[in-house]
């Protein structure tokens, strides 16, 4: 009898600890059949799912906010320009496409982390649309106009983020001129700062100079008083 209690309790033990529940704020996906026939063998579930049998998997895609941080990239104007891009971007799941999404990335062994797809998948295309972009615009034009290329670049991946199920968030570039044109700014504005500098000089004598003609009068007016 005492056997029988305690493999009773072992076995509800045992199936309590085989439960999987879907964590709050994940998108639960159950996979049946080891999805041989396709979508069809994937449905969005709720709540725990007890014991999973042979060829059943439950894969949960998070639906919060996510930060990416791409690896550092030369991108090229049409110009040849060359400079350098250090973007990161924050994203999330849109929520009613976890089916979408572990049936088209669940061979990027994701499962809670999104590391693996952010490697494989979206890193690229955000990489992809900076270089791309970047040959719309001359190296100067790049310079003055980053606002213009960054809004640019993000327009795009918004629309590129949806059709692989995900929302684009924020996107910053890190973009950074080559040495030899950064030095030239600063050259350039150096001779920008020393030309306003001798212009308000030769204001300043200008005025001292009128002021001294203004004096000369003034004495000479008085004295023939």
């Amino acid at each position: 009898m005492k056997k029988v209690v305690l493999f009773s309790i072992v076995a509800v033990a045992m199936l309590f600890t085989a439960c999987n529940p879907v964590q709050p704020n994940f998108e639960g996906v159950l996979m049946y059949n080891y999805g041989r026939n396709g979508v069809q063998d994937f449905s969005i579930v709720t709540g725990t799912q007890g014991i999973l049998g042979p060829g059943t998997e439950l894969y949960q895609v998070p639906m919060y906010e996510q930060t990416a941080d791409p690896t550092q990239v030369t991108i090229t104007a049409k110009d040849v320009g060359v400079f350098t891009v250090d973007p990161s971007f924050t994203y999330e799941a849109i929520r009613g496409k976890g089916i979408d999404i572990v049936f088209n990335y669940k061979h990027t062994g994701f499962d809670y982390n999104m590391d693996n797809l952010e490697n494989m998948i979206l890193n690229p295309i955000v990489i992809n649309a900076f270089r791309e972009e970047a040959r719309n615009f001359t190296t100067d034009s790049l310079m003055n106009n980053l606002n213009k290329f960054e809004s640019r670049v993000q327009e795009r991946l918004r629309s590129e983020f949806e059709t692989k199920f995900f929302k684009l968030n924020s996107l910053t570039s890190g973009l950074t001129p080559p040495t030899s044109m950064a030095q030239a700014i600063e050259s350039r504005n150096n001779q920008k700062q020393m030309a306003e500098q001798v212009k308000n000089e030769l204001e300043v004598a200008r005025m001292q100079k009128e002021k001294a003609q203004i004096d000369r009068k003034s004495t000479r007016l008085n004295s023939s008083h």
